[in-house]
């Protein structure tokens, strides 16, 4: 218990410093610095290399979700909640875009492919032991949302390969990549859709889960940050030479998806509530 009295403290402390009295300043200045990259890339510099503007462009637009989660979710009547609500919804989109990463497993750098397969058996595993979830048929109707950003991504990168077909690759491959990379973009979309609607309409109705917040927030967040230590920090490191501008906005990623780790984690371990909290899980006698 005192391991997590610290923890919260640490958390409490952290979000404080980075946010002091306004929630966005900090995200939005990291989404500024990915934008200046962008800007220097397309006027300043002379390399001709559109891949890393292109790669930039769609940093920002995956960073634009926890921007607008940071800043929305406190008007929720209960945003410690919300995790409940968008947890399972954004962990299905990583498992869906992971899937499709392995399913062109042969195309990608050596050691790519284990790095995916192991990252979806984490979030089969947060989804199962953070969130009780279960693949059923009633699941997947209950998260047909889900189901439509998997078509819409799908789609998206389709219609780009006909449009920008490369003769390196079939078609069928090509489109498999291009999508995976859309569902990722729209990997928060479900949780940016839930706490709009519900800061919206001071709605405070929480899907029934077994399974405790905090039991959820360690699970979520286990894998959300180990995921992209990978997929951002080892990705700098490994193109820190090659493509330093790319480097800078893996790292500039990282920093707002730790930032929206931290933000949350310390309304959900508030050192002030968390007494009550434990207090609920002790036995009436003991209380």
């Amino acid at each position: 218990m005192y391991a997590t009295f610290a923890f919260a403290d640490v958390m409490w402390k952290a979000q404080s410093a980075l946010h002091g009295q306004s929630t966005v300043m900090f995200p939005a200045g990291l989404v500024a610095v990915a934008g200046a990259l962008v800007l220097y890339k397309h006027f300043l510099d002379d390399s001709h290399d559109t891949s890393s503007k292109t790669f930039l462009a769609l940093i920002i637009v995956q960073m634009l979700p926890l921007v607008f989660l940071e800043k929305k979710i406190m008007c929720c009547p209960d945003p410690v909640s919300m995790l409940s609500r968008f947890g399972t919804k954004v962990l299905l989109m990583h498992a869906l875009f992971l899937l499709f990463r392995i399913a062109t497993w042969p195309l990608m750098e050596v050691g790519l492919g284990v790095c995916n397969l192991l990252g979806l058996v984490a979030v089969c595993a947060a989804l199962y032991f953070g969130f009780n979830f279960r693949l059923t048929l009633a699941s997947v109707m209950q998260h047909a949302d889900v189901c439509g950003l998997l078509l819409l991504g799908a789609g998206g990168g389709f219609l780009t390969e006909i449009v920008d077909f490369h003769n390196h690759q079939t078609l069928l491959e090509a489109t498999v990549l291009t999508s995976a990379n859309y569902i990722e973009i729209l990997a928060f979309v479900p949780a940016v859709w839930m706490v709009h609607q519900t800061s919206k309409k001071s709605d405070d109705i929480v899907e029934h889960c077994e399974a405790p917040v905090e039991k959820q927030a360690a699970a979520f967040f286990a894998f959300l940050v180990s995921f992209y230590v990978m997929e951002d920090l080892v990705s700098a490191y490994r193109v820190c030479f090659l493509a330093p501008m790319a480097t800078a906005g893996h790292l500039v990623h990282f920093a707002l998806l730790l930032d929206f780790a931290c933000f949350l984690l310390a309304h959900i371990y508030n050192p002030e509530k968390l007494p009550s909290t434990f207090r609920r899980w002790l036995p009436d006698q003991w209380v």
